[in-house]
């Protein structure tokens, strides 16, 4: 037996459970899996089973934590931190393990001293993604005010141009009178 404690990881994969369908091809279903790894040699992958959850709970735990950011229906409303293309899946992780899942959380977080610099960096960044999407209404309703002004003058200048084509053709049967 080995003097190292073995290492325990949970994890999203896909099982296959033989199964076939219609088309022909292999069915795989997504499932939690667990890699037990016990230096130098043993490095076990695996989907997990009820019993590893009870011999495992806090590494469960933290499995559970993790994965809440990557799903899309977090309990707080907001722009999940897993479809914002400024993160990357490391930085997903890091987040997830502080609890933060959108950037409406992170953007609040902008300006606190005790994080480190590249985590104060993406915070400020959520911030001014948070601010331009305050203002991004007021520029829908100016362009919808814009796009009704120029329908209104659209509008009047057709009729300029048919008042004024209205005029030649009176001048030009005035002309032909005193001729």
């Amino acid at each position: 037996m080995s003097d190292f404690p073995a290492l325990v990881h949970f994890y999203e994969g896909w099982a296959d459970h033989h199964e076939v369908s219609s088309d022909g091809f292999p069915v795989y279903q997504n499932t939690v899996m667990i890699q037990i790894e016990r230096p130098p040699l043993l490095k076990l992958n695996r989907e997990a089973h009820s019993d590893d959850y009870a011999n495992y709970p806090d590494e469960y735990a933290a499995f559970k934590i993790i994965n809440k950011g990557r799903n899309t229906e977090v309990a707080e409303q907001g722009y999940p931190l897993v479809m914002w293309p400024v993160l990357t899946p490391a930085d997903v992780q890091i987040f997830a393990a502080r609890g933060i899942y959108t950037v409406e959380a992170l953007a609040k977080l902008a300006g606190r001293r005790d994080m480190p610099g590249n985590l104060q960096e993406l915070a400020l960044r959520a911030e001014r993604m948070m601010d331009m999407q305050q203002n991004f209404g007021k520029y829908d309703i100016m362009l919808a005010e814009r796009d009704a002004q120029l329908k209104e003058v659209d509008e009047q200048l057709k009729e300029t141009r048919a008042t004024i084509s209205a005029q030649n053709n009176m001048i030009e049967t005035l002309k032909m009178r005193v001729a």
